[in-house]
């Protein structure tokens, strides 16, 4: 089972920004879901996603809700950098290299765009193609 789902949570186009990591990714991105503070919607996630919860869509779900507790976080540190590292302009994206997954968080404002990838995906790439995409 594959999740296949059209944007409706944020003000930027989440599907062209889909499409294009994809292309990015060549194949290396497993999951995107769009976000606000309040809620969560998944765009996408691949057979390899799903299959860690057994098929099982409210599980992935109920997971999901528990990441999404944290999104605050995000926001947070998007101020954060942004005021302490002046210099460098605005904050626009994270991301995080795990042992099995490499996480791209995309912000624009008060929402945002998560990624997931294989740790050894182009990650620069899909962050340039989906910042292309949010201008």
């Amino acid at each position: 089972m594959v999740v296949s789902e059209e944007s409706t949570l944020v003000d930027f186009d989440a599907d062209a920004a889909l499409a294009a990591a994809r292309d990015a990714g060549e194949g290396s991105v497993h999951l995107c879901v769009e976000y606000t503070v309040e809620e969560f919607r998944t765009l996408y996630a691949d057979e390899t996603t799903v299959a860690l919860y057994a098929g099982d869509r409210a599980e992935m779900d109920a997971h999901f809700e528990e990441v999404h507790s944290y999104v605050h976080i995000d926001f947070t540190e998007k101020d954060l950098f942004g005021e302490i590292f002046r210099a460098a302009g605005e904050v626009r994206s994270f991301v995080t290299f795990m042992e099995n997954a490499a996480l791209v968080r995309a912000i624009v404002g008060q929402q945002g765009l998560f990624l997931s990838a294989d740790p050894d995906a182009d990650v620069t790439g899909i962050v340039e193609a989906v910042e292309s995409e949010l201008e």
